[in-house]
């Protein structure tokens, strides 16, 4: 395998991305054979809906969900959570386990940066730590995994039946669709967890969202990001950070249309299903540079997995279903609200079902940074801390409109008790090959 790994390696970026086809082939069945293996119990529930089906959108903003722009979110039945984890591979590993990263361990292991050379993807979650996708399917459904981007994939790969990955950098919300609607179909009972990529970098929907939004397209690197710290910013960076934005609420646009298309497509298809929408984690769109460039060694507060403001730490969390959610809800909550309505007795770490009636017992928790020093949040109610250890800050807010304040000292203290421990320097982290590592690299991870 290492001469394998070795002779990849050499290869120029243009013969690795022509392999990345068979690749991914491998990969996945490697994947859907890994899930073979595992001995899964033998019970059907006799009163459950027959398809449930998660559908994650990337780096989507609770605060972009809303009536004009997206009709279809709005419509459906839901709230405002809390990821558990500030980028993807923490926060999709803690939705299908119920357990928080520093629970489940996919989150990095070091708070010294100087200890990683570059980017490196963090540990998967240990293979024996049971996830949902388990459970459902020993309770006869079939699972699925449809993934837009890598990162999800290679978090999550070996928990379903039946994975499917695309082989550009991202896939489109639709290609990501039709791929399930092709496989769901004339099944009997399932359970589907698909992942989109198209408000992540580099963000690039359909030209008539361009025109739409009026984007200039002549502004360069609008995909990806730029003037990431200017706390003064006049001129080409306000220009630039104008039409971003305008991109990204494009994208959203997008995905809210074909998410109307394929729900409608999935009624037509399916009898008995529940639906659920919401997003891995937000996006930082400079919602709080000066604070972020003076107190972090921050990226000037873009993107995902970087300190959890609101932007980053709320996401929208959406379902048909017509039972009411809970207020404080969080992302761990997930696994065990599909357990729960598929009626199998099945109690997560940390997550609890979104139909309990009884008051969440402890603080909500974001953690899982993915570079400079650890950042975690805890959220008491209407208080928010934001503590990092390695850049020896502690920030208070007042929600829901993050206000900064100084939080009262009994309600501090009581906070600062429910953090977890800070990574312990481990260097433990998970390979991959360098078709992967190219992809990730044109995601933004460097």
């Amino acid at each position: 395998m290492n001469i394998k790994r070795t002779l990849i390696e050499r290869l120029p970026p243009g013969v690795k991305r022509l392999l990345a086809v068979p690749y991914d082939l491998y990969q996945t069945r490697t994947a859907n054979r890994q899930f073979a293996q595992k001995d899964l119990s033998e019970y059907v529930p006799d009163d459950a809906p027959r398809h449930i089906v998660c559908v994650v959108v990337d780096a989507l903003r609770t605060d972009h969900v809303d009536q004009e722009h997206t009709p279809y979110l709005a419509s459906l039945n839901g709230c405002n959570a809390v990821t558990p984890g500030a980028w993807t591979f923490p926060a999709v590993s803690s939705m299908v386990s119920g357990a928080y990263p520093h629970e489940h361990g996919a989150m990095r292991q070091t708070d010294d940066p100087e200890e990683i050379a570059g980017f490196s993807l963090p540990p998967r979650m240990d293979e024996n730590r049971e996830t949902v996708t388990e459970a459902l399917a020993g309770a006869g459904y079939e699972t699925y995994g449809g993934f837009g981007h890598d990162t999800p994939f290679v978090a999550l790969s070996g928990r379903f039946h039946e994975h499917d990955l695309f082989h550009n950098v991202t896939a489109t919300a639709e290609d990501v669709f039709d791929a399930h609607l092709d496989w769901v179909a004339g099944r009997d009972r399932t359970f589907s967890f698909l992942h989109l990529a198209d408000p992540h970098i580099p963000v690039d929907p359909p030209e008539e969202y361009w025109a739409a939004h009026d984007v200039d397209r002549s502004i360069d690197g609008l995909e990806s990001w730029a003037y990431r710290t200017n706390v003064d910013c006049a001129g080409a960076c306000e220009r630039y950070r104008e039409h971003r934005r305008r991109l990204y609420r494009a994208a959203v646009d997008y995905v809210d249309d074909a998410l109307a298309e394929y729900a409608a497509a999935l009624d037509s298809t399916l009898a008995d299903s529940l639906l659920f929408v919401t997003a891995d984690h937000g996006e930082a769109l400079w919602d709080h540079v000066e604070v972020d460039t003076d107190r972090f060694d921050g990226d000037g507060c873009v993107g995902h997995g970087g300190a959890p403001y609101e932007g980053l730490a709320r996401v929208p969390l959406l379902t048909d279903a017509d039972w009411q959610l809970p207020d404080r809800a969080s992302l761990v909550d997930l696994a065990p609200t599909f357990a729960d309505v598929a009626g199998i007795d099945w109690s997560p770490p940390s997550g609890r079902s979104l139909r309990s009636d009884e008051p969440r017992d402890g603080m909500v928790l974001v953690e899982g940074t993915l570079d400079g020093h650890e950042r975690k949040a805890i959220y008491d109610g209407a208080y928010k801390l934001i503590v990092s250890n390695g850049d020896d800050v502690e920030l208070g807010y007042r929600l829901p409109g993050e206000e900064q304040i100084t939080v009262p000292p009994e309600r501090r203290e009581a906070m600062l008790e429910e953090l977890p421990a800070w990574p312990d320097g481990q260097r433990v982290g998970t390979e991959v090959s360098d078709v992967v590592a190219d992809r990730l690299e044109q995601l933004g991870y460097r």
